[in-house]
């Protein structure tokens, strides 16, 4: 198998980018989609899953680098694993975090008046995909 020297990361989230460079060995030279200027495509997919592969494929196809992408969201189980794979969708078109928390809140309470004195648990999944 051929090392992998040179590794472009799907994102435009400069938080996930650290994450994932700090994970990675230190002889991997990484780019970001923004050396690029290149925006996210559509996330259309049904799951977490296929929304990494959508975003590595199409970045990869972009720059013609190895790229390794993810997808990520809170689910909860209340909620029936909402938001899940919308979970951005959540805050809006601007991506307002306090927004999406308050309509969790919401559908929270919807659910159960006293939510907030249960114990909830909470998971938050993260799915890498490489593609060459």
């Amino acid at each position: 198998m051929k090392k992998i020297l040179k590794l472009l990361i799907g994102t435009n989230n400069k938080g996930k980018y650290k994450e994932i460079t700090d994970l990675l060995p230190k002889y991997i030279k990484t780019h970001s989609t923004s050396e690029f200027k290149l925006k996210s495509p559509k996330e259309d997919g049904l799951t977490f899953t296929e929304n990494s592969i959508l975003k590595s494929k199409y970045f990869s196809k972009k720059t013609k680098l190895i790229c390794l992408a993810d997808d990520s969201g809170l689910e909860i189980d209340i909620l029936d694993k909402s938001p899940g794979i919308y979970s951005a969708r959540w805050g809006g078109k601007k991506g307002d975090f306090k927004k999406a928390i308050n309509k969790v809140y919401r559908e929270l309470s919807k659910k159960d008046a006293n939510w907030n004195i249960k114990k909830l648990k909470r998971d938050l999944f993260a799915h890498y995909q490489f593609v060459i």
